[in-house]
């Protein structure tokens, strides 16, 4: 095995902790942090292969990423990034868990049309037989820069020197956060680094009301939904936030609209679900999408007055 896919195969990507507030820093720089999967690509004889932040390979279902062997000007690199599908000009995460989870190759082709993706490239970790890891960060990057061919494909991310200002800006544009990385720290493999910070506002979703989870003859949390396209996806549930006049008028809603069967294509299976008929809605405030396209942390703001089929993943 050469030399190249030996280090693909050990090293491990560095993640970076969670913080609730960053303070401007000229010891650090800033990057916008998109909404994808992490990704690391190994280019060697002319040949791409991925793999994901847990290890597990994701070569065959992102084709197109086989075009970075021309796009990357060496001999044998390891790169660092976010695969990412755009939806109206923004990183879409649950369409590009479409592509993710696609095992079948004819299935993977159609998405490939359907969804196509793009690689945000954020780091350079082996280059031409040296394993970069142990540099600083600034002189990874200023080598990625000399090696990168500007195409649609591939976004090299850009780096900022004020934190504060990037968040405000993605939190007005709707992006997933920010990631402060410490001038001339190195690359840590497999470990989660203080020298590198992330920061990411709350996500709000419009969901659609298909059932309640019960306990002792009372609402727990309501089972929701979203539509992508005919399809119902359940997509996780909540009971925080609720208040006690919502509680009333869910529990008159249940009585109108109850339904001897799930609306849900991919219901969860607990005991003590009322399903209800897919018309309320109400808009949820969360932390980030699961692997498995599930909000995590949701709160529930209140009902909303709008369609069910404006909620929408």
């Amino acid at each position: 095995m050469a030399e190249a896919a030996i280090f693909f195969d050990a090293i491990q990507p560095m993640v970076p902790l969670g913080k609730e507030v960053f303070l401007d820093s000229p010891g650090y720089i800033y990057q916008i942090k998109w909404d994808g999967v992490r990704i690391l690509a190994l280019i060697e004889e002319r040949r791409v292969s991925l793999k994901n932040r847990r290890g597990s390979p994701r070569t065959a279902q992102y084709p197109e990423l086989q075009k970075l062997a021309e796009l990357i000007d060496a001999t044998s690199a390891v790169l660092d990034g976010e695969v990412i599908v755009l939806a109206a000009g923004k990183p879409n995460f649950p369409r590009l868990l479409r592509r993710d989870l696609c095992r079948r190759e004819k299935a993977v082709r159609a998405l490939q049309r359907e969804l196509p993706c793009s690689y945000c490239l954020f780091d350079l970790l082996f280059l031409n037989g040296a394993d970069l890891t142990g540099h600083p960060l600034e002189q990874r990057q200023r080598l990625l820069e000399e090696i990168v061919k500007p195409a649609p494909l591939l976004h090299l991310c850009e780096n900022f020197t004020e934190g504060q200002a990037l968040y405000r800006e993605i939190g007005l544009a709707g992006l997933e956060g920010i990631v402060a990385k410490k001038r001339g720290s190195l690359y840590r493999s497999g470990k989660r680094s203080a020298d590198w910070l992330k920061m990411k506002p709350r996500r709000r979703q419009l969901c659609v009301v298909g059932g309640l989870s019960m306990s002792g003859g009372t609402v727990g949390s309501l089972l929701l939904g979203a539509y992508r396209g005919e399809e119902l996806l359940y997509i996780g549930k909540a009971g925080a936030g609720l208040k006690g006049q919502e509680l009333l008028q869910l529990h008159h809603f249940a009585l109108q609209g109850a339904s001897a069967t799930s609306f849900f294509s991919n219901p969860p299976r607990e005991r003590a679900l009322l399903w209800l008929k897919p018309s309320l809605t109400v808009l949820i405030e969360f932390a980030e999408w699961t692997g498995t396209l599930k909000m995590r942390h949701p709160v529930v703001l209140g009902f909303s007055g709008r369609s069910p089929e404006e909620a929408v993943v």
